[in-house]
């Protein structure tokens, strides 16, 4: 997973709020479970503080982490805490209590908050918010099942959609007091959203209503408007925007509760910056406020010195929020400003928190990619060395040997100035910006560890998504999962970086666009993308987005690549687990085994995952055989299709060697499944006109065999019986008089009447 180092000021605001004497809550849990995303280091700080003060530092971390997540600036954070965001995020069961808390304590209701929470009081009702992306739907969504939870005690979640275009109410669960939370996938060519879903709300609230449930619906103006007809009244709530202010006093309050929200978000220049901004953006400005204030403060402070100091806070955070323009405009004029200066500070921007020898290597590697001409070197003395270079760009060299630097949201501004400011040198930045991490330098005695190497991947993977989505183009993303497809742990960090941003309520519509492309792509050359959209639909993607994830398999499964049809075989099974993906997910995996051939490999191994995955219920039955009530009909057809392309080929030998025994095995265990896998693996190997290879149904007789060698020592007789049976109708189909499969009873001579 990404790892970062620990974010600096935790020693001052752990002072804070010892200053602070907070007493509110209790101290029933210990251990770093208590403080969520702590160093040990940090946790023995605290260790000393009272118990409402550990809560509240620890309220502040999970509040912290959200607003990380909100920003998708996982750049800041450790692995230990984007390991839990994303769990608490990506959670398709339950959301967790701790996250629905951390809601309430930033949540600022709109106006009609308290009537639509009303509403979804009474049991069976339905709420549908319908907002863009960005607008605050999700966090009202969640904010409304928090005070729901606290109010009933109800248990909440997300609910996924489904595999196909209508929202079947029997997807509902059978538990009573639950309140689910649907998003309705967003409208893209060739899948939509049925344009009757509103008139199925109300069979929705009656099942509901019994049930004692309740339902969120997150939905857009524009698709709404498409799908509302037939809606039962009422439905929509009528709720204010959000104020930005209030947005903005409640995260401050939450996460610093040492600082005087009032004044800052009271401040002219702040509320200027806070007018008319989508939540979203607010966060950026509370980011700004909240990096403004870590400046460490003096022993002693005038009154005087305390109200400069916070306007030059206030002036920082308006700076910022313009990218500090004209400061790196004036530092990067500067008469007698060198190359290797300019380069120094992109990478200590790009690798905030690194240690300042790794900063210093990759600066002269980055020199090499944008000034092709001139040859830098870093040993002996006639570069600058690293302390120089840290004061030539205004920074300081913290005790950790890291680069800080004193100005809210300086590290971002940088990047965003040289991507302005250099439009030929883009791609050679991204690049080197890709291969930063994989690089393994010995050229001084400070080791490049893996942690540091996934600090600097997460880094560089949360700027490349975040610009990607910005300007609209996959570039950044594409050189990053190119460059990682061959170290294990970037490549897990890619995919669970790309899979995040794809449930990101902004992010999520572009990227969505982007996994579709890179699905398509078939050149060797962009297999690594092929396989990353793979991976992304195999995971928490594609059981909120069923539907889609299907979409976007089907253009991957005409691949040719290995590691793509193996990533397949583990979507399609872990697509599985959603019962109503199975219909839709079945109907595809035939469709690529039966119709154009450029499917057949990716169709026959994806038919391998199901016919050898084994039913929860009864694990010696092999799903397809299964007939319980999660599962779809399996037509008699579409089963010898898949069977016929398994058995068609000798590039899978060894796993249809064991599927034929798993399915075997079943007829022995399971009698009353033995006439449909007989007839499914009679009907498989039931092709005339074939010219020369081998006939599958020799491959057939070939896998029986090894499933029950005859003559074996201390043999099965029921095993040797089924095998003879089947191998006897096997020689009858050939004979051409195919008569259906009836099981033979023991000792007789004849089929069962």
């Amino acid at each position: 997973m990404p790892l970062s180092r620990t974010p600096s000021g935790t020693d001052n605001h752990v002072n804070e709020v010892r200053r602070t004497g907070l007493t509110s809550g209790n101290d029933s849990v210990s251990g770093p479970a208590a403080y969520p995303g702590l160093s040990p280091e940090d946790i023995d700080a605290v260790r000393g503080l009272g118990p409402g003060v550990k809560q509240a530092l620890a309220r502040a971390r999970a509040v912290a982490d959200l607003r990380q997540e909100a920003l998708f600036n996982f750049g800041e954070m450790t692995g230990v805490k984007l390991t839990a965001v994303l769990e608490q995020m990506l959670e398709h069961s339950e959301l967790p209590d701790a996250y629905l808390d951390t809601v309430q304590a930033v949540f600022a209701p709109p106006e009609g908050y308290a009537a639509a929470l009303k509403q979804l009081m009474e049991p069976g009702s339905v709420v549908v918010l319908q907002r863009e992306p960005g607008a605050g739907r999700s966090f009202t969504a969640q904010a409304l099942l928090a005070d729901l939870r606290q109010r009933t005690g109800a248990r909440v979640g997300p609910l996924s959609f489904g595999g196909g275009r209508r929202f079947p109410v029997r997807r509902l669960p059978l538990e009573e007091n639950v309140a689910y939370l649907l998003e309705l996938p967003a409208d893209e060519e060739k899948f939509t959203v049925a344009d009757d879903f509103g008139a199925v709300l109300g069979r929705i609230q009656y099942t509901l209503a019994k049930r004692n449930s309740r339902l969120v619906v997150l939905t857009t103006p524009q698709q709404w408007a498409r799908i509302c007809l037939g809606a039962p009244p009422g439905v929509v709530p009528v709720l204010g925007r959000p104020d930005p202010t209030e947005i903005a006093a409640a995260w401050l309050r939450a996460e610093a509760p040492e600082l005087d929200a009032s004044r800052w978000v009271q401040d002219d220049r702040i509320t200027c910056l806070l007018r008319n901004q989508p939540p979203a953006d607010v966060l950026q400005v509370v980011s700004l406020i909240l990096n403004a204030i870590k400046v460490p403060r003096q022993v002693s402070l005038t009154s005087e010195s305390i109200t400069d100091a916070f306007a030059q806070q206030v002036l920082d955070v308006v700076a910022a929020r313009n990218n500090w323009r004209s400061s790196l405009l004036q530092w990067h004029s500067k008469e007698g400003r060198t190359s290797f200066q300019r380069n120094f500070l992109l990478v200590a921007a790009m690798f905030k928190n690194a240690p300042v020898a790794h900063v210093y290597a990759q600066t002269a590697e980055l020199s090499e990619h944008l000034n092709k001409a001139e040859a830098v070197t870093l040993e002996g003395q006639g570069s600058p060395g690293v302390i120089e270079m840290v004061d030539s760009i205004d920074a300081e060299l913290a005790g950790d040997d890291t680069v800080q630097f004193s100005r809210p949201g300086w590290d971002d501004a940088v990047l965003n100035y040289f991507w302005v400011d250099r439009p030929m040198a883009r791609k050679d930045f991204l690049v080197w910006m890709a291969k930063a991490p994989i690089a393994k330098t010995a050229r001084f005695l400070e080791t490049f560890t893996p942690q540091d190497r996934l600090l600097l991947a997460n880094r560089v993977g949360t700027f490349a998504v975040r610009w990607a989505v910005r300007h609209g183009k996959a570039n950044p993303l594409e050189e990053v999962v190119i460059a990682w497809r061959d170290d294990d742990a970037l490549w897990a960090a890619a995919v669970d970086l790309i899979s995040a941003a794809a449930l990101h309520p902004t992010m999520g519509r572009f990227v969505h666009t982007v996994l579709l492309r890179w699905s398509k792509n078939a050149g060797a050359d962009r297999a690594a993308l092929q396989k990353l959209s793979v991976e992304v639909c195999a995971g928490e993607f594609g059981r909120r987005h069923t539907g889609k994830a299907l979409r976007r398999l089907r253009h991957a499964a005409e691949t040719v690549h290995d590691d793509v049809q193996a990533s397949l075989y583990k979507a399609v099974r872990n697509l599985w687990a959603d019962a109503s993906a199975r219909p839709t997910l079945f109907s595809s995996v035939v469709e690529w085994c039966s119709a154009d051939p450029s499917r057949t490999e990716a169709g026959r191994r994806s038919f391998l995952a199901l016919a050898t995955l084994l039913s929860q219920e009864d694990p010696c039955l092999p799903v397809l055989l299964s007939t319980g009530p999660d599962q779809p009909d399996f037509p008699l057809t579409d089963l010898i299709s898949g069977w016929r392309t398994l058995l068609d080929s000798r590039s899978l030998a060894d796993e249809s060697a064991r599927a034929v025994g798993l399915w075997m095995d079943a007829a022995v265990e399971y009698p009353d499944r033995r006439p449909v896998a007989f007839n499914v693996l009679r009907g498989a190997v039931d092709t005339v006109g074939r010219a020369g290879g081998s006939h599958p149904r020799h491959r057939l007789r070939d896998l029986l065999y090894l499933w029950q060698p005859v003559p074996a020592v201390d043999a099965d007789p029921e095993r040797v019986r089924l095998r003879h049976e089947l191998v006897d109708l096997l020689d009858h189909d050939r004979s051409r008089s195919v008569a259906l499969y009836r099981p033979v009873r023991a000792g007789t001579g004849g089929p069962t009447p």
